[in-house]
């Protein structure tokens, strides 16, 4: 089956080296950012922050998945000098939907201003050939996961 692909770019005002700083300890800053949708993330392998580490995110209820999730992930590349970090998702019922699902996200400068400029990039199989990939869900989703903390960070 084909690797569907989709890129997305976010302007977010935070600088780029606070935004890195901070998005390297995502097991704690995504739970504050955002606690309407985080409930927690677990650390289960390894020390969070580092390639092999595995960590089980707990997801609130919401509009878009109304029933509390978990997703079993692994760090898969941290690379502090490209502002790189990229990962895969493990386990969880988006697996039912589509495997072999990785995420890289880079951190680089804006063109537009003093902030950063996120390139999110997630590849996927679909599960079975009856799934719709349905790409209007994951781009909003993804932009409002770093409008959240991009709102966090400047308050902090």
């Amino acid at each position: 089956m084909a690797t569907h692909k989709f890129e997305i770019d976010i302007e977010l005002k935070t600088s780029p080296e606070k935004l890195w700083k901070n998005l390297k300890e995502f097991i704690t800053l995504f739970p504050k950012a955002m606690p309407d949708e985080v409930e927690r993330i677990d650390v289960i392998e390894g020390d969070g922050r580092s390639v092999g580490s595995v960590y089980v995110s707990t997801l609130k209820p919401t509009e878009m998945v109304p029933v509390v999730s978990t997703i079993k992930e692994r760090i898969d590349i941290v690379d502090n000098e490209k502002k790189i970090l990229g990962y895969s998702i493990l386990e969880g019922d988006i697996l039912g939907y589509y495997k072999n699902y990785k995420v890289v996200v880079y951190v680089g400068n804006s063109p537009n201003s003093d902030g950063a400029l996120v390139k999110h990039t997630t590849e996927f199989n679909k599960a079975n050939e009856n799934v719709v990939v349905n790409l209007d869900i994951y781009k909003p989703f993804v932009v409002k996961v770093y409008m959240a903390v991009d709102a966090y960070l400047l308050k902090a």
